[in-house]
């Protein structure tokens, strides 16, 4: 019998990290290393409202990833066929690393890719019934999977203020929320929070126009004349969230930061921020959490060659409503992906599939959203 770091090992490079998403799930996925019957596995999550979903194609052989050579997909809405797309291609995928190697290196990276990527374009919407078939090597294999998407909910009320936490043995200053929502009426319901910062530092570079004198041109106003040289928008983008004080997203087990430092007592951490309705049943409730401020831009700023520089600050709550299967698979996500999970003393870890046909999760979420715009920073004007 593998022992457990195997098992999670081969369920995260099979499920997990060769897709980098996350999904909902119905049947349990046997563990058996021996398997050498090469199976298609398919991997997304779906979310109403977006007009662009990636869907992820792999073909396992044994306890490795195979070669996909050719994969078609389709997807069905509420019965009818809806889109059919091309394979993203390599050079498309890896488009963003083609300045960063050289000919050589850049051509095999494209030829290392061996799973198939597809972008739906489709925008979904709450209670429609999703179907995606895939099919690989002119037909050998063939996957599908069906899922409806949930209902959101209807409003979400956030507060902040700047607040003091003690983290990593001082205090430090972090952004506090306070997140009211509404659970939707006479239904079970699950739900994960998430909060995106999204800093964009738009620099310039101005070149001062001189005449043929070597004397500075100015306009009709006096002002300088110059010569933009470069305009470019570097995006950062922070998830970090610390729900550690909440009730609700610790499921009555809160703690404080001695606890997170103290090894001797294993905690299983929710940091996928998902929970159900049971302690607020069609009711509100008001979720309590901190994220980092991420005001300091030093190091970022050093990074760039720019004259002027102005960043743009946005803070988005999402609340998604999850169906019971995906709620179930990133439960069992925390603790497989937790370094205090201990399967001697815990409880078994089982990974499920709804992929009729081969392995692999399909998952769908509908969200509400909550941006607060913060004030822009200039450097140099």
């Amino acid at each position: 019998m593998p022992d457990m770091k195997t098992r999670i090992k081969l369920h995260l490079i099979i499920y997990i990290a060769v897709a980098g998403l996350f999904a909902a799930c119905e049947n349990e996925i046997p563990y058996n290393p021996g398997q050498q019957e090469p199976l298609l596995i398919m991997n997304t999550l779906l979310n109403t409202g977006q007009t662009e979903n990636l869907v992820y194609l792999h073909l396992s052989e044994g306890n490795s990833i195979g070669y996909i050579n050719e994969a078609t997909l389709s997807l069905y809405v509420n019965g009818k066929q809806t889109e059919s797309p091309q394979a993203i291609s390599p050079e498309e995928y890896y488009k963003y690393m083609q300045n960063q190697l050289d000919k050589e290196q850049y051509e095999a990276l494209l030829k290392s890719m061996r799973f198939k990527i597809f972008r739906l374009t489709t925008a979904l919407k709450p209670g429609d019934n999703i179907r995606l078939e895939a099919t690989a090597e002119g037909g050998k294999y063939h996957v599908s999977s069906q899922v409806t998407a949930p209902q959101p909910i209807q409003s979400l009320q956030v507060d902040t203020c700047t607040a003091l936490i003690r983290q990593w043995g001082s205090m430090r200053a972090h952004r506090q929320y306070h997140i009211t929502m509404q659970d939707i009426p006479n239904e079970k319901n699950y739900y994960r929070l998430e909060i995106v910062n999204n800093k964009d530092f738009r620099c310039v570079i101005y070149t001062d126009n001189k005449d043929e004198n070597g004397n500075y041109i100015k306009d009709e106003n006096g002002d300088y004349v110059y010569t933009l040289t470069k305009d470019t928008v570097v995006n950062y983008k922070y998830t970090e969230l610390i729900n550690r004080e909440d009730v609700i997203l610790t499921d009555g087990h809160i703690t404080n930061s001695d606890d997170d430092e103290n090894a001797m007592f294993p905690n299983i951490e929710n940091k996928y921020n998902i929970f159900t309705d049971n302690r607020f049943t069609n009711s509100s409730a008001t979720l309590k959490v901190y994220t980092p401020l991420y005001d300091d831009n030093y190091e970022i700023l050093q990074s760039l060659n720019y004259t002027r520089c102005c960043l743009k600050q946005t803070i988005t709550v999402r609340l998604l409503s999850l169906p019971e299967t995906y709620y179930r698979y990133l439960k069992a996500l925390n603790c497989m992906d937790d370094d205090d999970y201990d399967e001697a003393i815990m409880e078994p870890i089982s990974l499920p599939s709804n992929v009729e046909g081969g392995l692999g999760f399909v998952g769908v979420s509908s969200e509400i959203q909550y941006t607060i715009d913060m004030p822009d920073k200039k450097w140099g004007w």
